[in-house]
């Protein structure tokens, strides 16, 4: 007589390795989410300066830096509509950096050139800058003339640049 021997193998059952997966699903689903909230929370602070007004004025003798002779009054203004503050750290005219000494802010925060001027997200700037023609404002790397059209580009701290034209009258 033979006599078979049958063992019997007990595994998990069914439902716990359902339950068990479910649980690993979950943990690894909470996981990436924090992971992704995370990028995207980095990624979506920015700042936005738009510049809406620009214009040039002839005046007879400048404020800034004790100019006695005719020059002109650059004038910048805009608002900074990104989600996080924004620092005016240069201002260049026609790609030479201005002088802080030739920049007057009028915003309600107020600053210097050199120290970096603070745009607060919402609120608005209002910049102008002493230019005569001599270009004693950008190291007199240029000559300004009636009638010029110069490249005034706005440099924050970001290295984000926000240019703007404007004719000299």
């Amino acid at each position: 007589m033979s006599t078979t021997i049958i063992h019997k193998r007990r595994a998990v059952s069914p439902v716990i390795a359902t339950v068990i997966l479910i649980a690993v699903a979950v943990a690894l689903g909470i996981a990436v989410a924090f992971w992704a909230s995370g990028l995207t929370s980095s990624f979506s602070k920015y700042e936005k300066l738009g510049v809406n007004t620009q214009y040039a004025t002839l005046v007879s003798s400048c404020l800034f830096n004790n100019m006695t002779s005719p020059c002109w009054t650059v004038t910048l203004g805009g608002q900074n509509t990104g989600s996080s503050d924004a620092t005016i750290t240069q201002i260049q005219i026609n790609g030479v950096p201005v002088k802080s000494n030739y920049v007057q802010v009028t915003t309600p925060g107020g600053g210097s050139l050199s120290k970096g001027i603070s745009v607060p997200s919402g609120q608005s700037f209002l910049l102008s800058i002493g230019l005569d023609s001599s270009g004693g404002a950008v190291n007199n790397a240029h000559t300004f003339t009636d009638g010029q059209t110069i490249q005034v580009t706005i440099i924050t701290a970001a290295g984000n640049n926000y240019p703007a034209s404007i004719v000299l009258p």
